[in-house]
């Protein structure tokens, strides 16, 4: 599972988001990062199973894009994550 200080220091500036919502994404995808490294998976690795570009899966680690539903599901099935383990959602799209 990810730890709450890894969400903080990975926040970053995401642009063309409102502060709350860049705030909640930016946690989204450093909570997302940490449980990645913590299952010893690569971005290549994880972007390969869940077919997406590596660029994207960076992106949403550092809060500039959200994700999909199906596709955090997918990531969280990847990782073993909890969903309800995740910080507050940033506005999901299916």
């Amino acid at each position: 599972m990810w730890d709450s200080s890894d969400v903080r220091a990975g926040w970053r500036h995401a642009r063309g988001m409102t502060q709350s919502r860049r705030e909640r994404a930016e946690a989204l995808g450093a909570a997302l990062k940490a449980a990645r490294q913590q299952a010893g998976l690569s971005m290549e690795e994880v972007a390969e199973h869940l077919e997406l570009g590596v660029e994207v899966l960076a992106r949403v680690e550092r809060g500039v894009m959200v994700p999909t539903i199906p596709t955090l599901s997918r990531l969280c099935a990847l990782m073993k994550l909890d969903p309800d383990s995740l910080p507050d959602l940033p506005e999901l799209s299916d």
